[in-house]
């Protein structure tokens, strides 16, 4: 089996934006990992910048970056080894999920969010692809490719959209991301959670960006007629035009954890009391 610096690959995992992913063993650490090998070589700032970002990060809901190496002019990510199916797996296997388990998934994805925000970091590609769980239940956010942190260099051309098409914010179409961009993404993460569908298709780009731009999505209890209004509530504050009608990771947190916040009748004005209690 190939070897790159004491890593024997033992397994290919799939393709990512930039690389291959292998499956790798070290055998000094007796450690099983995840190694991104950079496929196109004018991604290497970008794959530089997704080492960089990711290796600063400690958070339960984070996949850890162990190192980056060149060998042999190959750029190798070696990572933390994730045992189990993206989310976008889960569902294609097994459908919609039940609102205890996609709440309790975006809830710590939301957490990871927070991090990173408080951090100053936006991951711009959050999606379910990106999102694995473990075998224990855990979720684990990955790919670190297009995060940016506030007042780093652009690392992209003007008029070259950042993110995935059906999972970008209303902004991201116009060159402009924030950490409102991932809470959109949180939305569009949790409808596709709730109804097995993404909530904006499309046969083009052009198509996608049109119906995202006016979030022009089927009501989910539609697609979900079992659905609670607070699933409804949260997905609504969450898949809204304007960045600062949207809830905060930080929001959406304390709601998953105290839905009686969104169950209330007045349900926006009791968020906005709690979150003037307890904001910095």
């Amino acid at each position: 089996m190939p070897q790159l610096r004491g890593y024997t690959l033992t397994q290919w995992l799939g393709s990512g934006g930039m690389g291959e992913v292998y499956q790798a063993w070290h055998a000094d650490t007796q450690r099983t990992v995840a190694i991104k090998l950079l496929r196109r070589v004018e991604q290497a700032e970008r794959f530089r910048n997704e080492a960089a970002v990711q290796a600063t990060l400690r958070h339960p809901n984070i996949a850890l970056v162990y190192e980056f190496f060149i060998e042999g002019g190959q750029s190798c990510l070696v990572m933390e080894y994730i045992d189990g199916p993206t989310i976008e797996q889960q569902i294609r296997k097994a459908g919609p999920m039940s609102e205890e388990t996609a709440f309790r998934l975006l809830e710590q994805v939301a957490s990871a969010l927070q991090y990173l925000h408080g951090k100053e970091i936006v991951h711009r590609d959050l999606k379910t692809g990106n999102i694995k769980i473990t075998r224990s239940g855990t979720v684990k956010l990955l790919d670190f490719g297009l995060a940016r942190l506030a007042g780093s260099p652009k690392l992209t051309h003007q008029g070259y959209l950042v993110g995935t098409a059906s999972s970008m914010a209303p902004e991201q179409f116009s060159g402009e991301s924030s950490a409102a961009s991932d809470c959109w993404a949180l939305g569009v993460l949790l409808y596709e959670m709730l109804t097995g569908y993404a909530p904006f298709g499309g046969n083009t780009e052009s198509e996608i960006g049109r119906l995202i731009r006016k979030a022009d999505y089927i009501p989910p209890r539609k697609l979900n007629a079992k659905l609670s209004r607070t699933a409804e509530r949260l997905i609504d504050r969450l898949l809204t035009v304007s960045p600062q009608r949207r809830l905060t990771a930080a929001q959406v947190v304390e709601a998953l954890r105290n839905p009686q916040l969104l169950d209330s009748p007045d349900w926006l004005g009791q968020m906005r009391k709690w979150w003037e209690r307890v904001k910095p």
